[in-house]
């Protein structure tokens, strides 16, 4: 759980027309490595290319910046979007909604403390992707252009072929944060390992062998590529979504809806269930399997207590 910041709706119409100004003098200058609220980028993008350069690279770097969001520096920020933009007039809005306080739901103003940008704001992902992009992406194609890497937002994943040069790097980029008054977070960040072979390993234990991804979750696992079975790494629904989504159709009380038809109780889930197919159907289809198990046993206890003849049916 965090706090989101919800503007007023003024708030939300000039930043809304800032952002969408802001956003056409900036997106062409962004890395083609950042795809996380941009125009013409997805996340499903994202993770065909992380899963490409997993097949590619045998090391991860998987980075969780700590609080990325309530600790940008203002005075940084503003430099980063001066570096842009010398308009004055997106300057000075960008400055005041950086500054003006929290309003929390006991009443009492909350001050920013010269860092931090409310999320829940319109114009909050523009900025994060200005400020990164100079913090991180820029720095990233001038320090080592051979390192292919995934942002979306500040969800980051950097691809290494060895364990030496993963290890380095991970110091370098824990010294860039810092440097910009960032941190990453210990217990998150993480080198793992894509095993996507039987024979080949390394000769010592690796602690780490798979990481999760905008929802997906990246392991080994088996797969079919030209004809072969063969073990590769690649995404499919991570068990949290799947326990998360469980969840929430566990607190509908399907099975209560006892007053419902099955075709009103299909119109009331079929939003939810394209959502889920359009987003983690994408890719290895086969894992939703948990998630629809947990879904059709809902549907089966409905059944038993509508029907008084199927009561007694397992």
């Amino acid at each position: 759980m965090r706090p989101l910041g919800i503007p007023t709706v003024i708030d939300r119409i000039a930043q809304q027309v800032i952002a969408t100004e802001l956003e056409g003098v900036v997106d062409e200058q962004f890395s083609p490595s950042s795809y996380g609220y941009r125009p013409n980028k997805s996340a499903h993008e994202a993770i065909e290319n992380c899963r490409i350069n997993c097949m590619q690279y045998s090391w991860v770097i998987d980075l969780d910046i700590k609080g990325f969001f309530d600790n940008i520096d203002h005075e940084l920020l503003l430099k980063a979007v001066k570096h842009y933009t010398d308009k004055k007039h997106i300057l000075l809005y960008v400055e005041r909604w950086l500054q003006a306080p929290v309003r929390l739901t006991d009443g009492t103003l909350k001050h920013t403390e010269g860092k931090g940008t409310p999320q829940g704001g319109v114009i909050s992902p523009v900025l994060a992707n200005i400020f990164l992009d100079i913090v991180f992406d820029k720095w990233m194609e001038k320090r080592t252009p051979e390192i292919s890497f995934e942002r979306y937002a500040d969800d980051i994943v950097v691809h290494c072929y060895t364990i030496k040069h993963a290890l380095r790097l991970l110091e370098a980029i824990k010294k860039r944060f810092k440097e910009c008054k960032l941190e990453l977070n210990s217990e998150k960040t993480k080198i793992v390992y894509c095993r996507r072979n039987q024979k080949y390993h390394p000769p010592f234990k690796v602690y780490y062998q798979k990481f999760d991804f905008l929802g997906f979750t990246f392991k080994p696992r088996v797969v079919k590529e030209r004809g072969k079975i063969k073990l590769g790494f690649t995404p499919a629904i991570g068990s949290k979504n799947i326990s998360r989504i469980g969840k929430d159709v566990f607190k509908m009380q399907l099975h209560r809806w006892v007053y419902f038809p099955i075709s009103r109780i299909a119109q009331l889930l079929k939003l939810k269930i394209r959502g889920w197919i359009n987003y983690y159907g994408k890719f290895r289809m086969s894992e939703l399997r948990k998630l629809f198990r947990l879904l059709h046993l809902r549907i089966a206890k409905w059944v038993r207590n509508k029907y008084k003849r199927f009561r007694r049916k397992h």
